[in-house]
């Protein structure tokens, strides 16, 4: 059974290691979102309503704010150019230097992934 701790952790653990690091708040809000991800996966069809309100209100700010440091923290990561280790996350070559994606799809993806890692599982 995977815990929230092990989740938080898998979760920054891989956003460390494709170079978000963990003192900008589009990091905190990421481990946040793919908490929510993965407990309602039907929040992602969803993420302005549902996924950036949550954080919003949680943090005391405005879900537009959630998804600009969101979207910070995701192009950080694009500049540092790590998306071989991206791809191996996600199981397949989906991105290149270019293919920067849009934030629920990241959201959506690293919620689909972060459950193995946090649960054992080897990538």
């Amino acid at each position: 059974m995977m815990t929230t701790k092990n989740l938080r952790f898998a979760t920054s653990n891989t956003l460390l290691r494709i170079g978000i690091p963990y003192n900008i708040n589009g990091a905190k809000y990421l481990i946040r979102a793919v908490e929510i991800a993965v407990e309602s996966p039907d929040a992602v069809m969803n993420i302005t309503k549902r996924i950036y309100q949550i954080i919003a209100i949680e943090s005391n700010t405005k879900a537009a704010n959630v998804e600009r440091a969101i979207r910070h923290a995701i192009d950080i990561a694009w500049s540092k150019n790590r998306i071989a280790f991206l791809n191996t996350i996600f199981g397949v070559d989906i991105y290149e230097e270019q293919d920067r994606p849009c934030n629920g799809e990241f959201i959506a993806l690293l919620a689909e992934r972060i459950p193995y890692i946090a649960g054992g599982f080897d990538l």
